[in-house]
């Protein structure tokens, strides 16, 4: 342990051609701004021979948790996800940390409101003032790139990339001292 600021740097990051190289990347940016991150795949965690899929997921979500209750803070990747929203892996990592009260700092590639990136990626209709999707659901118009209860007003907005969400971290956790 390095005495820094431990971080959990949540996100569908993991799913990456090569999540490592991207880790690296995030690693570097902590490190410029004073913190420690925690990547998913820091647990190193291999199925065991013959273990069943439902098995070994058990065994890397509890290991995620188990990293996310040694940090003081969880940046997260809210970016698009196989669709116009964050992915839920993430979004129940951030709901985890929150719970756990830790602050967290979420980033997105694209930080158009949730509507806006909804209509460019799904069809769409005007119900009245409301946009609803194909089945009928309403499309939230708060303005925000992510569902409402994705963002903390005391941690600040989405951020536009990683390195602003760290750079946020960093001013929460070390006290304008990064």
């Amino acid at each position: 342990m390095s005495g820094r600021p431990r971080v959990y740097l949540a996100g569908p990051d993991v799913f990456l051609p090569d999540p490592l190289a991207a880790a690296a990347e995030m690693k570097a940016v902590c490190a410029a701004v004073g913190l420690e991150d925690v990547f998913p795949l820091d647990a190193e965690l291999r199925p065991d021979p013959g273990e069943a899929a439902e098995a070994f997921g058990a065994r890397i979500r509890a290991a995620n948790l188990e990293l996310i209750r040694g940090v003081q803070a969880v940046i997260a990747n809210v970016s698009p996800f196989r669709g116009p929203s964050a992915d839920d892996g993430t979004a129940y990592e951030m709901g985890f940390a929150t719970a756990l009260g830790l602050p967290v700092f979420p980033w997105s590639s694209d930080v158009r409101p949730l509507l806006e990136r909804t209509r460019a990626r799904l069809p769409l209709t005007r119900d009245g003032t409301a946009w609803r999707d194909a089945d009928g659901m309403l499309v939230e118009e708060f303005g925000l790139p992510v569902n409402l209860m994705l963002v903390d007003p005391a941690t600040g907005p989405v951020h536009p990339d990683f390195a602003a969400a760290a750079r946020a971290a960093a001013e929460r956790l070390l006290g304008g001292n990064s």
